[in-house]
Formats: C-alpha cells, structure tokens, sequence
C-alpha cells in the first residue's frame, strides 16, 4: 500500500486553480514566513479525506477559495477527491466529489457535482488503502461498542499538525478530541498487522459458535425439563384439549403420555356440520310466508266479525220485534175494525193527541212480519258465510303454525349451526396452540442430537479460542511494538534527545512515549523542553511508518509534520528561514532534524513521502532539493491576484 499525494490544489471563485505539487517517496519541503498559508496544507488534507468540520483558519483562504482538492496518487493511478468551502464562519460541506483515474487535474470546478457522501468516501477510501474486514471487540467491561477500523482511523496517523507535534500529552493527531483515544487504541492492532483478516474470519466464527452453542444449551435444558416432569404448558393443553373435545381418553400425567395425547389432540379432526333439511326456505322467504299468513287470517277474522255482527243484530232485531209483537196480541188491544184516533181505545176517552188508527198499527205489524221473515230468511245464509269463514281462519292458523314451526326449526337449527362452528373454531385454536409446542417439542426431542452438537461446538470453540488467545493476541501487539521501540530509540539517538539513551516504548494503553529510566517509567508528559516533545512525536511516527511499510499495512504512506522546528526556530526569530542567528544548539538541533527526515525518505524511498511545513531553510543541497515551494516576498497559498479580485 503506497497511497501518496500528488498534490494539494486550490480554485477560486472566478475559476482559477493553484496546485502544490509534491514529489512520490521523498522528502517534500513548504517553507515560508508566517501567516501564508503553510499550516493550511494539512488541514485541506484532513477535510478532504472526509473530517466533519473544516479547520482551514479563517481569512483570506476561507473568503477566496471555493473548492479544495488533493490529488492522490496510489500505485500509479491518480485519484482526485475534492470538497466545496464551507466559506467564512462555515462549519463544513457535504458536497464532494470522487473521481479515480484522473491524471491530470480539472481547470475549473464545473465537474466538481457532489457524488458520494461522507459514509461513503470512508468506504471508498477504505477500498483504495485496502482495508480488510476486521472487528475489534472490547472486554465485557467496557462500555463501547465494537469497532470496525478504516481510513477515518488510518489518517490519524499521518497527521501532525502545529499545536500536536510539540503537545506533550498527545502523541497523535486528534487524540485530545473525544473519542478519538479509544478508536485509535482499538484500531491500532489492526494496522500493526497484529490483527488480520484471518483473525477477523476467526472471530466471527468464534461468535457464531458461542451463538449456536448458547442456543443447543438452552434447547437441551428445554428438553431435560419436558423429560423430567410435564411442563405446566403442556398439562394445560392437555386441559383445554379434553374441554373443547379433542381429547376424549385419559392419559397419564408424565411427559411420554402427555406428548402422545397432545399428538392426537394435534391431529386434523373432521367437521361434521348438520344440515338443515331445507337449505332453501331461509329465514327471510319464511318471514315473509309468515306476514302473508298473518295478514290473511286477519283479513278472514274481520269478516267473520262483520257476519257475527250482522247476525248478531239480526238475532237481536228479531227478538225485540217477537217480544213487541206478542206483547200487542197477548193484550188483545185492538177491539174492532173501527177506531178513532181522538179516542183512547182502551177507555174510550177523549184524548187531546191523537194516536194511530188500527189500521196504521196492523200495517205496522204486518211491516214487522214482513221483516221478520226476510230476517229469518237471511239467517241460514249468515251461518254457512259464518261456516266457511271459520274454516278459512282454521285453515290459515294451520299454515301459520306450520310456518311458525319451520321458523323455530331454522333458528334451531342455525343455533346449533353455530355452537358446532364456535367449537370447530375452539378445537382449531387450541389445535394451533398444540400444533406449536409440538414443534418447540420435537426441535429438542428425544431424536435429536443435542448432546452431539454441544460436544462438537464446544471442541470449535476451544480451537478457535486457541486462535484468538488474548495472551497471543497481546504477544503479536507486542512484537509489533517492540520493533516500532527499536527504530524509536534509533531516531531519538539520532536526534540526540534527552531520555533517548534509556529503552524507549509506545505505550498503547496511553498513547504516550516511555521511557523506561532506572528510576522507573518517564512518559512524555513527565519529558522537559519542547526539543524533547517535538522530537519523540516525530520518532515515534517515523517508527511507526517504518513498521507498516516493511508490512505493506493499508495505512497511507505519507506523514504530513507542521513546524517541527518550532521549539528551535519560532516565528517571532524568522530571518528568511536562514538559522545562522541560533545558537549553536538550536542550529545543530534542526539539522538533525531534518537531516534525519531527509534519510528517512531516502531509506525507504519509494515507499514513503514526508510533507513538512516550516519556516527553516536550510543551505544544503539535500535541503534545497527538498524545497517545492518557497513562500516569500509576497508569495502565498493564495496568490496575490486573488486577493484583489473582485468576485469571492
């Protein structure tokens, strides 16, 4: 893995483009006065490769500059990744682009449309740097969750800006941020070469099996427990079973005899539904048979007693007539033909009103005879009318109680319809209910080999725990950072640093540099003087990459190092980056410096590129050979005619 940079490169608002050009597996030099724009290298390379916020200090590069871009280069192949300005007092963007394949850079920024999200550029450049699957799990006692390593962790250890290369309680860049401590130590493994796709293969494994095992354990105690004694579960189905009628038997209460009853319980049972005589005369035609008749018999008993009445009052008509007829007869009242109507005819007195004449009496009676006759004439017919009504009526409450039966039958029968379809319904429910445990039972059943498969995951897993031993795990982690201490203790020698003559370690566990005195362990922030932090921070890192390359880890093989001369040759002391006004010291300091970066690339050249910004300039040719950029006299980041421009 030799992902490298090509360059940084810089647009304008008006479409104009600055590119910094570096040199692949070499020593890379910006030099410069203060305040153009150096330190601004390494924070458009840590917002590029997909940070959160954008730390490019606020000034003339957040007000002219529209889009960032760094050109990388991996095994030959350029790949452009480039991400919008979030601009003055802007947090970040989200809008980047991702091209692979580029060899030369876009002119201007109209192709630069967003195509991958920061999710996304992780995973990508994951792929490009080559990261394998991986997972580190924690111990149990800790709180995080597990973490998988990718190019997000890879950067940080490239990076060494100002305010990091001379902090003397954090190695790495960004470790004083939270969360960054832990996902750098759980990472780190992995990079090393500790951990590798093997060990991840063999640790999803060794999940899967304990998964497994925990699941065969708990069917097998499943199944001892059914063994022993009938669960209450399957008793009670047993109950149910016997009280909806799935179960007619007695069966004995062990969990053999149970499963057995419970079994036939299960068994598909027939629906033997009773029919109804005459699907055909449902409920509404009868209902509607049934108002017919009704209205019918009602018709036929107002008739009946309209013919009662009129015989009724014929009956009586005729009575009264007899009664007065006989009544005027019986008295014989009338004496003679003659009459006179002034003269009463019992006594013959002179009456002042005068009464009907015999004659009018006897037409009366007569009328009255004559009535009686038609009377007694009509009566025979009223009572045959009388007759037919009332067979009429019985015939019709007949087929009224026929229909009145047939109803009650059908409301019978739809009842029992009913009460046998709750019951199927009943039987089916607890048959599912049976159905399931069944199923839960026969999973762990006497057949099965449970006893088989715990063996056998149980052996797997003690393989894999072989595999993924802690003590050997810590063994590789160990190794790894024994030879990072080795090549940590040269380049402290080599730059003469104070502690350096005593075995020196990377403490993983706190991320620190130790040296180990005869008075016991000296860890960085216990180390005085800047020259010491500044120099233990790059020995470190030049160990570490050492380590990786030799390993072909998927870690990008450049480290970028802002003022590491700072603790010899501020800002304030500038004089056009010449060192001659230092003490000697100080003079000698910085050449070892960089003299040391210098071997380094040329060591391990092509294989690593170191990126420094700093206000030295040394004389030497080897210096100079470095230099790609001399920011001086005017000359900055951001060119001058950006400045003035009017646009952005």
């Amino acid at each position: 893995m030799t992902l490298q940079l090509r360059s940084i490169s810089i647009y304008s608002h008006d479409e104009q483009r600055r590119d910094i050009v570096f040199k692949l597996g070499a020593l890379n030099i910006v030099t410069g006065a203060s305040k153009t724009g150096k330190s601004a290298l390494l924070d458009i390379v840590d917002y590029c490769w997909g940070r959160s916020d954008c730390t490019v200090p606020e000034g003339e590069i957040r007000r002219k500059v529209s889009w960032f871009a760094i050109h990388l280069d991996n095994a030959g192949e350029g790949i452009l990744l480039a991400r919008k300005n979030p601009g003055p007092a802007g947090r970040t963007s989200d809008e980047i682009y991702l091209e692979r394949g580029v060899e030369v850079l876009p002119v201007t920024t109209t192709s630069f449309q967003k195509n991958i999200t920061g999710d996304g550029l992780r995973s990508q450049l994951s792929v490009v740097l080559g990261i394998s699957e991986n997972l580190h799990v924690p111990p149990d006692t800790a709180s995080r969750q597990p973490m998988e390593a990718s190019s997000r962790h890879a950067i940080l250890f490239c990076l060494q800006a100002q305010d990091e290369i001379a902090n003397r309680k954090f190695l790495f860049h960004r470790q004083g941020e939270q969360f960054f401590p832990a996902a750098i130590k759980d990472s780190l493994p992995y990079f090393l070469g500790a951990v590798d796709e093997a060990h991840f293969l063999a640790l999803m494994r060794y999940n899967d099996a304990r998964t497994r095992l925990r699941r065969a354990e708990r069917d097998q105690l499943e199944y001892r427990s059914a063994v022993d004694a009938a669960s209450n579960t399957a008793l009670s189905l047993v109950d149910e079973a016997r009280r909806v009628g799935l179960i007619s038997r007695v069966g004995g209460s062990d969990a053999a005899s149970t499963h057995v009853l419970l079994t036939e319980a299960a068994m598909p049972q027939p629906m033997n539904l009773d029919l109804i005589d005459d699907p055909t005369a449902d409920m509404e035609q009868l209902e509607e048979r049934r108002r017919r008749l009704r209205g019918d018999l009602q018709e036929v008993r107002d008739d009946i007693a309209e013919v009662e009445r009129a015989n009724r009052d014929a009956s009586e008509f005729e009575t009264e007539t007899k009664e007065q007829e006989a009544r005027l007869l019986s008295l014989e009242l009338i004496r003679g033909h003659e009459s006179f109507p002034d003269h009463c005819p019992l006594c013959d007195s002179q009456l002042t009103v005068a009464v009907p004449t015999v004659d009018e009496i006897r037409q009366s009676l007569a009328s009255i005879g004559t009535q009686l006759t038609s009377v007694r004439r009509d009566s025979p017919r009223l009572q045959e009318r009388l007759a037919l009504l009332e067979a009429r009526r019985a015939e019709l409450e007949e087929l009224l109680r026929v229909v009145q039966r047939q109803i009650a039958q059908r409301i019978a029968d739809n009842e029992r319809l009913r009460i046998q379809q709750n019951q199927f319904s009943e039987q089916a429910r607890v048959a599912g209910r049976i159905a399931y445990y069944l199923e839960s039972y026969t999973s762990i059943g006497p057949t099965s080999d449970l006893s088989q498969t715990i063996d056998r995951l149980k052996a797997e897993i003690a393989e894999l725990e072989k595999v993924l031993d802690d003590d050997a795990l810590e063994t590789r982690i160990d190794t790894a950072l024994s030879l990072v201490a080795q090549e940590l203790t040269a380049y402290a020698n080599s730059l003469s640093l104070e502690h350096g003559a005593n075995p020196l370690r990377l403490d993983r566990k706190h991320l620190t540099v130790v040296a180990d005195t005869v008075d016991g362990p000296l860890s960085l922030a216990q180390m005085g003087s800047g020259e010491n932090w500044v120099g233990y921070h790059v020995a470190a890192h030049l160990g570490l990459h050492k380590l990786l390359r030799r390993r072909s880890r998927p870690v990008p093989a450049f480290l970028m190092l802002d003022q590491p001369s700072q603790a010899h040759y501020p800002p304030e002391h500038d004089a056009n980056g010449l060192i001659a006004g230092l003490a000697d010291e100080d003079q000698a300091a910085v050449h070892r410096l960089f003299k040391l970066l210098s071997a380094y690339c040329v060591e391990l050249t092509p294989r690593m590129q170191v990126i420094v910004s700093d206000h030295v300039e040394l004389l030497d040719d080897w210096f100079r050979d470095a230099i790609v950029q001399r920011w001086r006299d005017g000359i900055k980041l951001v060119p001058v005619d950006w400045l003035t421009a009017i646009n952005g």
